[in-house]
């Protein structure tokens, strides 16, 4: 069977590439994501699940699922031009995929699928600095945090728990990382954009008591505070701390072996051994 052995909650700021392409590997955020390739890389997996957020790239209106995995055996990226990106062609567990569709099916989620899709800054952002040749497979795990009505933060708990379940009875035996990705507070293109930028922090006290749930493992606070409406107070991004909490399902109630912030940026850098 397989191994669940490293968990990983990073930011996905899409800005990222070219501030570090501009500025070198000694700029903060590069030193960041370098601690939490050191500890993915020590891990070393067979696999990456990701939970993240699509920004109505691979998915529109016309069709929006509340959770969708990807189930292929490549896609690619950036599909929305992430400045200074470059395109990658990246592969996909489509065995994983299908069978973590199938449990999920199975126990009561209904788990939309996608067979032909492309990425976007989300997912290649954090595999950009992480695994730069693109040489661990990875499935996509889809989670509505923008679009009325988003899950609740209980279901998308029992969504990472599903998932691990799903791993877990998989009948291979590879090593398996986990992953979600996005910001705790942030606002982009709306008002409560900070003066003469693109983006904002509208609730940096909640971002933090984000991070205390972490650091303390209290995951049921952290979700019975995850309402709609404390969500919407930290801006119009902040949906995705569901990706976190799906994340935390797989987590269970480990502490995290390393955690930092960037709290003008509503984000964490956050990792938890799993392995036995």
């Amino acid at each position: 069977m397989a191994e669940i052995v490293a968990a990983f909650g990073i930011p996905h700021t899409p800005s990222f590439v070219a501030t570090v392409a501009k500025e070198g590997p000694e700029v903060p955020v590069a030193k960041l994501f370098q601690s939490i390739k050191n500890y993915l890389d020590d891990v070393k997996p067979d696999v990456i699940v990701k939970f993240d957020s699509d920004h109505w790239n691979t998915f529109f209106y016309d069709n929006w699922p509340t959770f969708a995995v990807g189930i292929s055996n490549e896609t690619a990226g950036p599909i929305d031009q992430t400045p200074s990106m470059p395109w990658y062609k990246v592969p996909v567990d489509e065995s994983l995929g299908q069978h973590i569709q199938n449990v999920g099916v199975n126990n009561g989620f209904d788990l939309s699928f996608t067979k032909e899709f492309l990425i976007d800054h989300s997912i290649l952002v954090p595999l950009h600095f992480l695994t730069p040749n693109m040489q661990i497979p990875i499935v996509p795990i889809f989670i509505n945090t923008f679009v009325p009505p988003m899950p609740s933060a209980n279901r998308c708990h029992d969504l990472g728990k599903m998932v691990r379940k799903a791993i877990e009875s998989w009948p291979n035996k590879k090593r398996v990382v986990i992953m979600a990705s996005g910001s705790l507070s942030l606002e982009v293109g709306g008002p409560r954009m900070f003066e003469g930028k693109t983006f904002g922090v509208p609730d940096p006290i909640w971002a933090e008591r984000v991070v205390k749930y972490f650091e303390s493992s209290n995951i049921n606070e952290l979700v019975k505070n995850s309402t709609t409406e404390q969500i919407a107070h930290a801006g119009n991004i902040a949906g995705e701390i569901l990706n976190f909490i799906a994340l935390l399902g797989v987590v269970g109630e480990k502490k995290p072996i390393f955690l930092e912030t960037q709290p003008e940026l509503g984000n964490a850098f956050v990792a938890w051994r799993l392995d036995k």
